[in-house]
């Protein structure tokens, strides 16, 4: 397999400095996390959250605020007896704001953990009713 220039460079610089030099730059390489896929119907919004190693449910902590949801917790992933030689699952405390294409209602309709993924079911909120304001005369 022909290696890119940059692997070319990266393995000298690993060589040279350590395979630790690269941890520091983890957060700059790796996407936003957790990984997150949203999907709608005409009055719902499914989300999909990734989140391998959850131990706890009370590990995760949702907010839901308007249209937007905010997404707190913890991973441990951490194997006893290894060390890391290459990781793309985040370790640690971490945070996510994920903006909503629309309003939805601030309680989700199902919110469920299983085999790694949190599922949020999300109500779109209806526009608001609009009503016109009577003055009186204060003559009446």
């Amino acid at each position: 397999m022909k290696e890119t220039k940059f692997q070319d460079w990266k393995k000298s610089v690993s060589g040279f400095l350590g395979k630790e030099f690269w941890q520091d730059f983890q957060d700059v390489f790796m996407k936003e996390w957790p990984l997150v896929n949203v999907y709608e119907s005409q009055n719902y919004l499914l989300c999909l959250i990734a989140l391998p190693g959850l131990e706890k449910k009370e590990d995760v902590h949702i907010y839901v605020n308007h249209q937007s949801i905010t997404l707190r917790g913890v991973i441990n992933s951490e194997i006893s007896g290894y060390q890391p030689v290459h990781e793309e699952f985040s370790n640690g405390r971490f945070e996510r704001s994920i903006e909503l294409p629309y309003p939805v209602h601030q309680v989700p309709s199902d919110a469920s953990y299983k085999k790694g993924l949190l599922t949020l079911v999300l109500q779109r909120l209806q526009d608001r009713e609009v009503s016109e304001v009577v003055v009186m005369d204060e003559d009446d």
